[in-house]
């Protein structure tokens, strides 16, 4: 699955100024929720938090990848943030956050979510993409860093 055709426009935040784990989540919720023009902001918020705390999503290596299924959404949505400080994100490493993939997909479907899961896990397995994601400065050169990405690993 090609993650940068999933992004829409104005889905990708860079350098978020956010300082905690809610605080981010919340701005990138509000981000998918514009970018998408989602209603039941609120819910879709509730979701994503409660997946949060019952266990974190900081995968490790600088990453999280917060998602939720649900029934508020009708196709899969994604949004992204960088974090040029970092934050603690409870990840699996104890390191900071840098980079924030945010996936929502519909409740009743499976394969499109593990897809997403999956190929956010392999493109972001290279240390050198990570860190060029997490520096880019605009979202038109952060969708460039993740086509090139794909077009090595996908």
């Amino acid at each position: 699955m090609r993650l940068s055709e999933r992004f829409v426009d104005n889905s990708i935040i860079i350098d978020c100024q956010s300082t905690d784990k809610k605080s981010v989540l919340n701005e990138l919720v509000d981000t998918l929720c514009r970018a998408y023009q989602l209603e039941h902001r609120d819910e879709i918020f509730e979701m994503v938090w409660n997946r949060e705390k019952s266990r974190s999503t900081g995968i490790g290596c600088g990453l999280a990848v917060p998602h939720a299924k649900m029934d508020y959404v009708d196709r899969m949505c994604m949004a992204a943030a960088t974090l040029e400080k970092g934050i603690d994100f409870d990840a699996l490493d104890g390191e900071p956050v840098y980079l924030l993939i945010l996936i929502v997909s519909p409740g009743n479907t499976v394969g499109p979510h593990l897809k997403a899961l999956s190929s956010v896990s392999r493109l972001l397995a290279d240390g050198v993409v990570r860190k060029e994601l997490i520096k880019a400065k605009t979202p038109a050169e952060f969708l460039t860093i993740l086509r090139n990405a794909e077009d090595k690993y996908l």
